[in-house]
């Protein structure tokens, strides 16, 4: 096969990848770590071939070394993210706490949605289990699609299973993670009056926990995650988007690794 078209045909399977990944994640994670291992290995031989070959234009081999450098960057933060999912779920302790703070999650109608009901139910079997019982802070604004506020439906869904209103502290005004953490902090600043430090613990999903205790750290908002199991149909759609974010978050790292990406092939394989 003449080296041209395996290019082409290289630069189909990436487009293909890219635009596939999201219903393999969805399924589950196995296929696409084996879709993306099978497709940096298939990189490797032309990549080698490409240096052999002295008539071959270096923007040939520029191309296959840059896409597979882009792959393999984002299968190793694959992998570092997978990693620490299953990393802090193993290490999470529940001790007595002062608040707990439960994280809110994007809901499209005013029933409760699996992913925040299991947050919801892992806080109050956390609330349980102490003595004196701590303070619930529900943190989450206004959805975007329904006009009602995340931590409304949160509240009213933990005075449904027994949890006393006066044990139950709302913010309303956060719209994302970031928001959560920080205006939760503000809550529990301005109610606390020991000169003590709270104990905290945020209540999250397991694939959310990763990246909420990132931004807890950039705020200096100490506290104990525990995470909520999340049932496997919902879990890995919601990995693959929170993966998403953490690209996304950490966007401007991972550009200029690109941009040092496609200067390295050119000093190398350019003449």
């Amino acid at each position: 096969m003449p080296f041209f078209a395996y290019i082409v045909i290289v630069a189909v399977l990436e487009v293909a990848l890219v635009m596939n990944v999201r219903s393999l994640f969805s399924r589950h994670p196995v296929p696409t770590f084996i879709a993306v291992t099978i497709f940096i290995l298939g990189l490797l031989p032309p990549i080698i071939k490409a240096q052999s070959m002295t008539n071959l234009s270096p923007l040939y081999t520029i191309f296959l070394a840059f896409i597979f450098c882009v792959d393999l960057m984002f299968l190793i933060i694959m992998g570092i993210y997978t990693f620490y999912v299953n990393y802090f779920a193993k290490r999470a302790r529940v001790e007595q706490a002062d608040y707990i703070v439960v994280l809110g999650s994007k809901f499209m109608s005013k029933r409760i949605p699996p992913i925040m009901m299991s947050r919801l139910d892992k806080t109050i079997q956390v609330y349980e289990q102490m003595e004196p019982k701590p303070k619930i802070i529900v943190s989450g604004g206004e959805s975007s699609i329904v006009k009602i506020k995340e931590s409304t439906i949160m509240r009213q869904y933990l005075l449904e299973q027994g949890i006393p209103d006066s044990s139950i502290i709302v913010e309303n005004k956060s719209i994302n993670t970031a928001e959560n953490l920080e205006y939760s902090s503000i809550a529990i600043k301005r109610l606390w009056n020991l000169p003590t430090v709270p104990k905290i613990i945020v209540v999250t999903s397991e694939f959310h926990v990763p990246r909420a205790k990132e931004y807890a750290q950039k705020i200096g908002f100490s506290a104990n995650f525990v995470p909520s199991i999340t049932l496997p149909i919902f879990k890995w759609p919601a990995m693959f988007r929170e993966f998403t974010a953490i690209i996304w978050y950490y966007r401007y790292t991972i550009e200029t690794v690109m941009l040092m990406m496609i200067v390295l092939p050119i000093c190398t394989f350019v003449p």
